[in-house]
């Protein structure tokens, strides 16, 4: 899972790089919103992200997520990356519609919003799903 991790995690902040037209010798700020902290899968997330963005060695990531796994906490939390100008926001999103304003107000502004694991409804570039609905049922089934 964790080999998974990190190649997903690279593939999101790549696909950031491509969409990016900042110039390449720029560093690039990617901010990993994640649904809650202290949740082990996205702390696997924030590992591989982190070894992604230093094997990129142009990229900084802004691992955070709220305390509690609302959207609310992660609405707040996008407003502050919106104010940071960061280049780029990959979210899982505890509220696929809620979340659909500020990924909206987040792009007006110039920042690439994608999702992954849990989409958002719109607003965003692209959606990563790390699996899917048959493959997971065939797993449960063995």
């Amino acid at each position: 899972m964790t080999k998974f991790l990190k190649t997903a995690s690279l593939a999101v902040i790549v696909g950031v790089l491509a969409m990016n037209s900042a110039d390449a010798a720029d560093k690039l700020r990617v901010a990993m919103l994640v649904k809650s902290l202290g949740n082990g899968f996205f702390e696997a997330c924030k590992e591989g992200g982190i070894e992604a963005s230093n094997e990129l060695g142009n990229v900084e990531l802004i691992y955070t997520g709220p305390t509690t796994a609302t959207a609310e906490g992660q609405i707040e939390l996008m407003n502050a990356l919106i104010a940071q100008k960061v280049d780029a926001i990959a979210i899982s999103a505890n509220d696929a519609n809620a979340l659909v304003p500020v990924a909206k107000r987040a792009a007006e502004r110039g920042i690439k919003v994608i999702s992954f694991d849990s989409g958002i409804a719109s607003g965003r570039l692209l959606q990563l799903n790390p699996s899917n609905a048959a493959l997971i049922g065939q797993k449960q089934v063995q």
